[in-house]
């Protein structure tokens, strides 16, 4: 009998374990990054202050989406060039502060391997980015084009999804704030910039995004525009640009695969239950035989 639930108990567990198809959320996902080549020494100021300072985004993911900061900070002390450290860290306006936690936290254990011992780092998630260099770059306006990416083309014969990729750039052009979003139907769009900027820089470096996002990718099933200090980008159905596709139909197979295994388990968990009671009935009337 102990053997018994003891298997119940195993096959219950696998359940659980495998209803949760996914491992990681949309908010881990990787975009790109860029390291300077210049490097600085192991065991080095820079390396103790840019440790402080990305330890300093951790803590503060809680109360906020966007901090900067620089280290060392000291009420008087005299910024040295090579070792006084500069960054910033910002989740897309919509995150919750788990979710940007999340975000934060895997941007930093990726930019520490990527840029490993470079000057400066930058590292783009699809929902959160970090920044760190030895130069302020804080109110700094930068449009360097850092990426960018086009879907598959929608075609002329498809007005009616041309017209709502349309209208949704145009929204994103036409709002205001550092943090826009945009749809029509099951086109969205979403467009930022990081908070460091003033108004007017914010508003420049978008229009130059969306603008680029419209004329490049303006007749795609999606696309995204990355400047230095903001980005653009819009999706159909969920893929802003072609090889988002993959991860979706990925998903779909994990979700599928995670439905089968659960029906086939508690198949696997009833035979076992009737195997349970069978033995139970078979023992009763042998019982009551002997007696």
């Amino acid at each position: 009998m102990f053997k018994t639930k003891t298997t119940l108990l195993c096959f219950l567990l696998v359940a659980v374990i495998f209803m949760d198809p996914s491992s990681s959320t949309a908010t881990d996902n990787y975009i790109y990054a860029i390291c300077s080549p210049a490097k600085f020494s192991p065991a080095s100021s820079y390396e103790t202050n840019l440790n402080s300072l990305l330890s300093s985004f951790f803590s503060s993911t809680v109360l906020r989406r966007y901090e900067n900061f620089t280290v060392p900070n000291g009420s008087g002390m005299k910024q040295e060039r090579g070792v006084t450290v500069y960054g910033l860290f910002q989740c897309r306006g919509d995150l919750d502060p788990t979710s940007c936690s999340t975000c934060v936290s895997s941007a930093v254990a990726q930019v520490r391997t990527l840029c490993s011992y470079s000057y400066s780092g930058y590292l783009q998630m699809d929902s959160c980015i970090v920044r760190y260099d030895n130069v302020s770059f804080f109110g700094v306006e930068d449009k360097t084009l850092n990426l960018k990416k086009c879907g598959q083309v929608i075609g002329f014969d498809d007005q009616y999804a041309l017209t709502r990729v349309n209208d949704v750039i145009s929204s994103l052009g036409s709002g205001g704030g550092a943090y826009r979003t945009g749809g029509n139907g099951d086109i969205q769009g979403v467009a930022q910039c990081t908070e460091d900027l003033s108004p007017s820089q914010c508003q420049d470096c978008l229009s130059d995004a969306i603008e680029r996002l419209r004329s490049d990718c303006g007749m795609a099933q999606g696309g995204y525009v990355y400047l230095s200090k903001c980005y653009a980008r819009f999706s159909v159905g969920g893929s802003h640009a072609q090889g988002k596709k993959d991860n979706k139909d990925d998903k779909s197979v994990q979700k599928t695969l995670a439905i089968i295994i659960g029906i086939v388990t508690l198949i696997i968990l009833l035979v076992v239950f009737l195997a349970f009671i069978g033995k139970q009935c078979r023992k009763l009337q042998d019982d009551k035989c002997c007696k």
